[in-house]
């Protein structure tokens, strides 16, 4: 299974003008590395039973920031290149997110994110347009990668928040008024 968990991710989202998507980028990444320095307590925690905790979470939008970044650079510069999935489980047991160095990991995520805002600024906007082949996705242009790494953040963001909250995720609905 890949990144969509329960069937084809709508892609296709409209394009981006480079400003907005690397402001959101920028801001992402300064909500998020808060997290990264909160103490093995709080890491170890989850908002809910069976799910990731804190440090998985962290760990899990590193590896797949790296994962996105890539499959980006592959469009832009192959286009219809063959994307593979990954099943984002095998690779949290694999690569041992329970034992990661968050040092490492909070460096990692900078790093490659700012390799990702360069890559917007520098790589002329149409080229943004050119496809991928993912086999959960008939579209998969290089601007969808580039709007899943921010929109993919923003989620684990409301994650972490719960954590350090203590607060049910997703959020309960409020109910409908008459």
């Amino acid at each position: 299974m890949g990144l969509s968990r329960g069937g084809p991710r709508a892609y296709n989202a409209p394009m981006i003008n480079k400003p907005q998507i690397t402001s959101e980028l920028k801001r992402s990444l300064d909500l998020m590395i808060p997290f990264f320095d909160w103490d093995e307590a709080l890491l170890r925690k989850s908002y809910g039973p069976g799910k990731w905790t804190a440090k998985e979470i962290l760990c899990h939008v590193v590896d797949t920031e790296l994962v996105l970044h890539m499959r980006a650079r592959h469009i832009l510069c192959e286009p219809y290149v063959q994307i593979v999935p990954f099943d984002q489980d095998k690779w949290t047991r694999t690569l041992a997110y329970k034992q990661r160095n968050l040092g490492l990991a909070r460096r990692t995520w900078t790093t490659n994110r700012e390799a990702i805002i360069e890559m917007v600024d520098l790589v002329p906007e149409p080229l943004f347009g050119r496809e991928g082949k993912h086999p959960e996705n008939p579209s998969y242009r290089a601007w969808d990668v580039v709007n899943y790494v921010e929109t993919h953040a923003r989620h684990h963001y409301g994650q972490l928040l719960a954590i350090r909250d203590g607060s049910p995720w997703p959020p309960p609905r409020p109910e409908p008024s008459e």
